[in-house]
C-alpha cells in the first residue's frame, strides 16, 4: 500500500515537487550523488564566486554561462549527502547488494528502483530518480519489457513532466495486466495534474477495484478538491485512519497531507495547519510536505518560520526557492545572493534539459525577478503541460501583474467549468473577470 500511495503524493496537485533529470549511472547506496554545479555550501558558495554587485547585496541577478565553481581547498562542502547510517540509507544498501548478487533478479531490482524513487522524493533529490531508471534499464532495453519495469518507467517520466510518454508506457502495461493498481494510481495521478477529472475519476474506480477501498477513497478525494467537493474530499478523508495498526509513517504523512490540502481549498486555515504538522510529525524530512507547509505558512505572512524549516533542505531546487522567497519577505540580507543563486540552479537545469520547474520559474520570475511579462510568459508555458491548482493561481497571479487577463481568459474558463475551490484562486478571478468586463465596456 506504501508504493501505492506514493504516485498520488508525488503527482505535485498541491506543491508540485518535480524531480529533475538525473545521471544516468547508479552508484553504490550511500555513496554521494553528483555534486551540484551551482550550488556548493554547508553555506553558499563564497562571495568572490558572485558577481561584485550580488556579493555586495544588490544589483541584477540574472546567472549567466560561467566557469565551473572550483573551491580553493580541499574543506570546501559541496554537497551534503545523506549518511551511511540513515535507515533509509542503509535499506538502499541492503536492496542494492541483493541485486548485485542476484543481477537478473527483476523482483529485486523492482524493489531497489522503488526505494531509490521514494528516497528521491522524499529528499528532493533528482539524481535518485535516475539511478532507479539505470537500475530497470536492462529490462526496458528488452523488445518486450515487463510490465512492472513500464510502471516503473513511467512513474519516473511523470516524475520529468513527461506526461505523454508516460501515458503511453501506462496503457501499455494496462493492456497486458488491467489489475495493476499502481498503473491505475499513476494514470489517475497524470490525469488529474493536467485537469482531465473525468477520465481521473474513472482511473480511481480502479484503483479502488485493483488495489483497495482505502486507496481508492485518497485517489478520488484528491479529485474531488480540485473539482468543487473539497469539503466532501475531507469527509471521505476522515473515513481513512492514517494511524491504522500496521501503516507506515509516510502512509500517515500522506493522508494527513491530502487532509491539509482539502482544508486549504476551503480556507480553513487551522485545520490545515494541524494536517501539516500531524503530517510533518509522521515524516518530518519529506521534502513533499515540506514544500507544501513552507508555501502554507508563506500564504499566511509567517516568511520567518520558512528559513528554519526548511534549513536541512536548501539542497532540493523547490525547498531552495521557499527560502528565497522567505528571505525576500523579510528583507534579509542574503536574499540578493541566494535570489542570484537560484538563477543559477535554473540556468543548469536549462542547460541539462530539464524544463518542468514551470511553476516554480513563475514564482521566481514574478516574485523575485519582478519582472512580470516573463512570468506570464512562463505561466502559460506550464499550463500547456500541467494544470492543477497552483498552475492556476501562478497564471492568475502573473496575469494580475502583467494587467493582461485577456491572455488568461482560457485558465479563468477552467477554473469556473471545474468549480475550483481556492481563496486565493476565487479573489484572483474575481480580479481578472472584473478588468475584462470593464476593458469590454471601454471598447463599446
Amino acid at each position: 500500500m506504501r508504493w501505492l500511495a506514493v504516485a498520488l503524493a508525488c503527482a505535485g496537485a498541491s506543491a508540485g515537487v518535480a524531480m529533475a533529470s538525473a545521471a544516468s549511472a547508479v552508484p553504490q547506496a550511500g555513496a554521494a550523488p553528483q555534486a551540484s554545479a551551482v550550488s556548493p555550501a554547508g553555506s553558499p558558495a563564497p562571495s568572490a564566486s558572485l558577481p561584485r554587485e550580488v556579493a555586495a547585496g544588490g544589483g541584477a541577478v540574472e546567472a549567466g554561462p560561467r566557469a565551473p565553481y572550483r573551491p580553493d581547498d580541499g574543506t570546501t562542502i559541496l554537497q551534503q549527502v545523506p549518511a551511511r547510517r540513515d535507515p533509509a540509507v542503509r535499506n538502499l544498501s541492503a536492496l542494492r547488494a541483493a541485486l548485485d548478487a542476484h543481477p537478473r533478479d527483476l523482483h529485486a531490482a523492482a524493489a531497489l528502483a522503488r526505494a531509490y524513487i521514494d528516497f528521491g522524493r522524499q529528499v528532493g533529490d533528482a539524481h535518485y530518480a535516475g539511478y532507479a531508471e539505470a537500475v530497470i534499464a536492462p529490462w526496458m532495453a528488452a523488445a518486450d519489457p515487463p510490465v512492472v519495469a513500464e510502471v516503473l518507467q513511467a512513474t519516473i517520466l511523470q516524475f520529468r513532466h513527461q506526461f505523454d510518454d508516460a501515458r503511453a508506457l501506462l496503457v501499455r502495461a494496462l493492456r497486458r495486466d488491467p489489475r495493476d493498481a499502481q498503473a491505475w494510481l499513476t494514470i489517475a495521478t497524470l490525469d488529474t495534474a493536467q485537469g482531465r477529472y473525468d477520465a481521473a475519476r474513472k482511473a480511481c474506480a480502479e484503483v479502488a477495484r485493483n488495489g483497495g477501498e482505502v486507496v481508492g477513497i485518497a485517489c478520488l478525494a484528491s479529485v474531488r478538491m480540485s473539482t468543487g467537493q473539497a469539503r466532501e474530499a475531507s469527509v471521505m478523508l476522515r473515513r481513512i485512519d492514517p494511524d491504522a495498526a500496521g501503516t507506515s509513517g509516510e502512509y500517515a504523512a500522506w493522508i494527513e497531507g491530502l487532509a491539509a490540502e482539502a482544508s486549504e481549498r476551503l480556507g480553513a486555515w487551522a485545520d490545515a495547519e494541524r494536517h501539516y504538522r500531524k503530517a510533518l510529525a509522521a515524516a518530518p524530512t519529506d521534502n513533499f510536505l515540506l514544500v507544501a507547509y513552507a508555501d502554507f505558512l508563506l500564504d499566511r505572512g509567517r516568511a520567518r518560520e520558512v528559513v528554519p524549516l526548511l534549513a536541512a533542505s536548501w539542497q532540493s531546487d523547490t525547498a531552495f526557492l521557499r527560502i528565497v522567497l522567505a528571505e525576500a519577505a523579510l528583507g534579509a540580507p542574503d536574499a540578493a545572493r541566494d535570489t542570484w543563486l537560484m538563477a543559477a540552479r535554473f540556468a543548469a537545469l536549462q542547460q541539462r534539459g530539464s524544463d518542468y520547474y514551470g511553476r516554480e520559474q513563475v514564482r521566481f520570475a514574478l516574485q523575485l525577478q519582478h519582472d512580470p511579462q516573463a512570468a506570464l510568459a512562463l505561466a502559460l508555458q506550464n499550463w500547456n503541460v500541467q494544470r492543477a491548482p497552483w498552475d492556476a493561481r501562478v497564471a492568475l497571479e502573473a496575469a494580475t501583474a502583467a494587467d493582461r487577463p485577456g491572455d488568461v481568459a482560457g485558465v479563468l474558463a477552467f477554473v469556473a467549468q471545474t468549480r475550483l475551490q481556492d481563496p486565493v484562486i476565487e479573489v484572483l478571478a474575481a480580479e481578472l473577470r472584473a478588468r475584462l468586463a470593464r476593458t469590454r465596456e471601454a471598447r463599446q
